[in-house]
């Protein structure tokens, strides 16, 4: 009898099971058509999917990504009158109760970058993307590998380090999303030129509004950054930029936009002079955002210019305003600082580019201090201080220059005094 229980069991769910398998495969038909679709409407990318294997537990075949010149125009107006780019995978889907598990990888006999690989005897290169994604709950797990590329020309060598993203959260855009990017380097065989680019990562919140993506939350940091001209004398070094934005809904109408930017050092360099910042900070927040018009900009690749137009309207007919906590760094050494307010009142686009009244909508203070010691410091800029001295608009205090910058009615003063 026991033996009988255990078998009807056993029997009812593997029955289970492959109904689950079932239904998680039709419903994988199903969404798929429904993402060419959209994918097409919105972003004039195609998607050809062509199954080779298709039965209760498999989806495998290839699919086609056609970027054609619309969508390439929204990269670069040039792109527009270019070929489409066409890049084909090969695709490995398990289908599992209610969840799905595929394997794409770049077919490099194939498709636009077909030619360019096998010319570089690359053929063995792979960019594979594996997912895993409920069908029931939408929820899906994502990562991208891009593996390490050379490319080498008579007219120089450009060597692409490993890149890898990840991706968690649902099939319409809301998730979470890290990047991690070993750099890049280019060499110019003619000019001696190079650049080299090391450790880029990110983080961001995604967010799908009424079909417009935001970020609520996003983090970056670029370890270093280098690029020497011999021809021209220029030498260009960057060492670990950190960046941090947050959007946060003020009210059911308004947004505020906060960036927070830091820099180690940036030396540029040429023949003849020489700019070395260090500790520079950026602290800024845009409060009073219409919503509505910021998320109509957010999607400005997909607007027309009459709606751009408006779009900018609606964000300027409620106003804003601009708090610069933070602007500082060293010019060699010196210290200089800007911090204020900016506000701009309900206004339009026809207005603030009016010639007599258009600044009358925003009114600002600001101030600014620079050590005193810098026209020393930074020779290059030692005439156009004196200059300014002299005519009032800094002012020395306490071993630094300073002046206040006021703006009200369209009017622009420093340290009282028009300009």
């Amino acid at each position: 009898m026991k033996k009988w229980i255990w078998g009807v069991a056993g029997a009812a769910l593997i029955g289970a099971g492959l109904g689950a398998c079932w239904y998680t495969g039709s419903e994988f038909d199903r969404q798929l058509a429904q993402q060419i679709i959209k994918l097409r409407e919105q972003s004039g990318i195609e998607l050809q999917w062509q199954p080779s294997r298709s039965n209760l537990l498999h989806r495998d075949g290839e699919m086609r990504l056609i970027i054609g010149p619309e969508a390439l125009a929204q990269l670069d107006d040039e792109l527009s009158h270019g070929e489409p780019i066409m890049l084909a995978f090969k695709v490995e889907g398990l289908i599992l109760p209610l969840y799905v598990k595929s394997h794409l990888l770049l077919d490099t006999e194939q498709g636009s970058l077909a030619p360019l690989l096998a010319s570089q005897g690359l053929k063995e290169w792979r960019l594979e993307l594996s997912s895993l994604t409920n069908l029931l709950t939408q929820g899906s797990q994502s990562k991208l590998n891009i593996a390490a590329l050379s490319l080498k020309h008579e007219q120089g060598k450009m060597t692409f380090q490993p890149l890898q993203a990840d991706y968690s959260g649902d099939l319409v855009g809301n998730g979470h999303m890290t990047l991690n990017w070993a750099g890049m380097s280019l060499h110019e065989t003619q000019s001696g030129a190079d650049m080299v680019l090391a450790d880029l990562k990110g983080s961001a919140e995604l967010r799908d509004v009424d079909g417009s993506w935001l970020s609520p939350q996003s983090d970056m940091t670029l370890a270093s950054f280098s690029l020497q001209q011999p021809q021209d004398g220029l030498r260009v070094s960057l060492q670990r930029l950190t960046s941090h934005s947050r959007l946060e809904g003020e009210d059911a109408q308004t947004l505020s936009n906060r960036y927070q930017i830091q820099l180690a050092a940036l030396d540029m360099a040429n023949d003849t002079d020489n700019l070395a910042l260090t500790d520079a900070k950026l602290d800024l927040e845009v409060k009073g955002l219409d919503l509505a018009g910021y998320q109509a900009l957010s999607a400005e690749g997909n607007l027309d210019q009459q709606a751009l137009l408006a779009a900018l309207d609606q964000v300027l007919g409620r106003g804003l305003t601009l708090t610069l906590t933070d602007l500082s760094s060293r010019l060699n050494g010196e210290p200089a600082s800007l911090t204020g307010e900016l506000t701009l009142a309900s206004t339009t686009l026809a207005s603030l580019a009016g010639e007599e009244d258009g600044m009358k909508a925003l009114s600002g203070l600001f101030q600014l201090n620079l050590s005193e010691g810098m026209g020393e410091a930074v020779p290059q800029l030692a005439p156009m201080l004196l200059q300014l001295q002299q005519l009032g608009y800094l002012k020395v205090q306490q071993s630094n220059l300073k002046a206040e910058l006021k703006l009200q009615e369209g009017k622009l003063t420093v340290n009282e005094l028009p300009l």
